[in-house]
């Protein structure tokens, strides 16, 4: 037997031994209803996320994301909202809330700090649903956090990870 069909029968192998609940997990990645931001949000290109929006105006945006498989399925929320902020230079955390999500408990997170050196205010929510965990990030320049947040509420009251 030659080298490329025996690793592709391992391969298919492996894979028939995976957990069906992870399989499944990976094809949901991506797929859930959210709420949008309306008023000047302008929908772009999410890059390596689900969803995004800017609003000019105020040099903010939003962002929405899943992910999928084992490593979620029994993380703690507060945990997963503190790799959010990983990036963020002088980080402090301003508010912590548990609160509903859609279907489930999340934690809900403002932090001030410096985005690549210029001063930001995020705004994250972070909940898990089975395998998957959902991020939502606000980004908006400091002073704008509060005018901004009514766009990134109806972004979170549209969430359903259950709609396909």
């Amino acid at each position: 037997m030659s080298r490329s069909p025996a690793l592709a029968a391992l391969a298919l192998l492996l894979a028939g031994c995976m957990p069906v609940g992870w399989q499944q997990a990976k094809l949901l990645e991506g797929k859930y209803a959210i709420g949008t931001p309306g008023g000047s949000w302008v929908s772009v290109a999410p890059g390596g996320a689900d969803h995004a929006w800017i609003e000019r105006a105020e040099g903010a945006s939003i962002y929405t994301d899943s992910n999928c498989g084992s490593r979620f399925r029994e993380a703690r929320t507060v945990d997963l909202a503190t790799e959010l902020v990983a990036g963020l230079q002088g980080a402090t955390l301003d508010l912590e809330v548990e609160r509903g999500i859609g279907p489930r408990e999340g934690v809900v997170r403002t932090h001030s700090g410096r985005l690549d050196g210029v001063p930001v205010r995020l705004g994250i929510a972070v909940v898990n649903h089975d395998w998957c965990t959902y991020d939502f990030v606000l980004i908006a320049p400091v002073g704008s956090l509060d005018t901004l947040w009514p766009a990134f509420e109806r972004v979170l009251d549209g969430f359903d990870p259950v709609r396909r």
